[in-house]
C-alpha cells in the first residue's frame, strides 16, 4: 500500500499499471512537474516539496531499436500464418499475453501469442475472402476485446461494426452491431463495455452504449470542419477510463488531437491537446495523426502517419516530442506510416508498422 510519504510513477499496461521506481520523499505535500530532453525518447518527472528541498528524478527511456515480433523484418508482405498484408488496427490482451491484429488486405483477424515471439498466428474471424457476409471483411481496420472476450470489429468499406463471440474463428459469423459510415479506428471502455467507433467520411465519433443497440452520436457529427464541434475525416478514437475519464479523437484532417469530457455528444465542444497549426513535421505539427495512447500522467502518444514518428505530448503542452521513428524506412529504428501504438508487457511500445507490414516493440530501457 502506498502512503503519503511514497511517490510512485505508473505506466499504463492494458487495465493495469506497472510501478516505476517508488521514491520515498521527506513530505507528504507533493507538487509534480514534467519536462522533456530531446532528441532522446524520455520522461523526466521531477518531485518536489514545499517545505524540503528533496527532489526525486525518474527518467524513462525506450530503445530506438526495435524487434519485429510479428511478420516481416524486412517489410514484406504475405497470406501465410507468419506474415501480415497491410496492418492497421490492433488490441493488447493482457491477461492472455495476447496480440489480437486486424490484417487489412488479408481480410482476417489474427490472434499472436506473445509468450514465445516469433509465433505463428491464428485466425479468429475472417480470411474467407474480401466481402460483406458476417463471415468476412473489406477493409478491416479496429479490433478489440470486450470484458467477455467478445472480439469487435470495424469495416469501413462495408460501413460497420461487427461482433464476433469469444472462441471464434474462420468459420464462425459475426453479427453486424450498426451502420458507422467508413468505420475507421475503434476504443472501448472496459468498465461499461461502451464502443467508440469513428466515421471517416462523415467526420462523427459513433458510441455504442454497453457494446449493443443504435449508436449515438458522441463527437462531432456538424459537418466537415475545423470548429471545435466539428471534425474533418476523423480516424482514430481512445476512450480512456483508467485516468482522465475523456475521449480522444485522432481528427485526420486538421491534423489535431481533439479532448471530449465524458458523456460528450454532438453539442460538446472538445478542446485541441495536440496540433492543430496545420500538416507538417514540426514539433508542433502532424500530417496525418492515427491512433491515441494516454498514460497515468494524461501524457499523449500519437503515431503520426506521414511523418512516419511516434509523437509523446505532455498535458498542457503546445509541442511534442519524437521518442520512435522519424524517418521512412525498413531499418529496426525506422516505421513507415505507423498506426495503432499501444503499451505491451513491462512498459514496452508496440507499433502496428502498416506500410512494412509488421508488428514493433520497442522495449522501456530505463525508468
Amino acid at each position: 500500500m502506498l502512503t503519503n510519504m511514497d511517490t510512485v510513477t505508473m505506466i499504463a499496461i492494458g487495465k493495469r499499471e506497472i510501478p516505476l521506481k517508488p521514491t520515498t520523499l521527506s513530505t507528504s505535500l507533493l507538487t509534480t512537474t514534467t519536462t522533456t530532453s530531446s532528441p532522446s525518447s524520455s520522461i523526466t518527472t521531477s518531485i518536489t516539496t514545499s517545505s524540503s528541498t528533496t527532489t526525486s528524478t525518474t527518467v524513462c527511456t525506450w530503445s530506438q531499436t526495435a524487434t519485429t515480433i510479428f511478420g516481416s523484418p524486412a517489410g514484406t508482405s504475405g497470406s501465410t500464418l507468419s506474415l501480415l498484408n497491410v496492418p492497421i488496427g490492433m488490441y493488447y490482451d493482457q491477461p492472455n499475453n495476447n496480440l489480437i491484429v486486424g490484417d487489412f488486405q488479408n481480410y482476417r483477424v489474427l490472434q499472436i501469442s506473445l509468450n514465445n515471439p516469433p509465433s505463428v498466428a491464428t485466425v479468429i474471424a475472417g480470411s474467407n475472402g474480401q466481402g460483406c457476409n458476417t463471415n468476412q471483411f473489406t477493409t478491416l481496420v479496429g479490433v478489440g476485446l470486450d470484458s467477455s472476450g467478445q472480439l469487435y470489429a470495424s469495416d469501413s468499406s462495408c460501413s460497420r461494426l461487427i461482433k464476433f463471440p469469444s472462441s471464434s474463428n474462420s468459420a464462425t459469423s459475426g453479427t453486424s452491431l450498426g451502420s458507422v459510415p467508413n468505420a475507421q479506428q475503434l476504443s472501448i471502455n472496459a468498465l461499461t463495455n461502451d464502443i467508440y467507433v469513428a466515421g471517416y467520411s462523415d467526420n462523427t465519433i459513433y458510441k455504442f452504449v454497453g457494446g449493443s443497440g443504435s449508436p449515438v452520436v458522441a463527437a462531432g457529427g456538424n459537418g466537415a470542419g475545423n470548429a471545435l464541434n466539428q471534425l474533418s475525416s476523423s480516424c482514430g478514437v481512445y476512450y480512456d477510463y483508467l485516468y482522465t475519464n475523456a475521449l480522444y479523437v485522432a481528427d485526420n484532417g486538421n491534423n489535431r488531437v481533439m479532448k471530449y469530457p465524458s458523456g460528450s455528444t454532438s453539442a460538446t465542444y472538445g478542446t485541441v491537446v495536440a496540433g492543430g497549426n496545420g500538416p507538417g513535421s514540426g514539433a508542433n505539427q502532424f500530417n496525418s495523426p492515427r491512433s491515441i495512447l494516454v498514460d497515468s500522467q494524461g501524457t499523449l502518444y500519437i503515431s503520426d502517419g506521414n511523418n512516419n514518428r511516434i509523437q509523446r505530448w505532455l498535458r498542457n503542452a503546445t509541442s511534442g516530442t519524437t521518442i520512435i521513428g522519424g524517418t521512412q524506412g525498413t531499418a529496426a529504428n525506422q516505421l513507415n506510416f505507423p498506426e495503432t501504438v499501444l503499451f505491451g508487457k513491462y512498459g514496452s511500445l508496440l507499433v502496428v508498422d502498416r506500410g512494412n507490414n509488421r508488428i514493433q516493440l520497442f522495449n522501456l530501457t530505463a525508468c
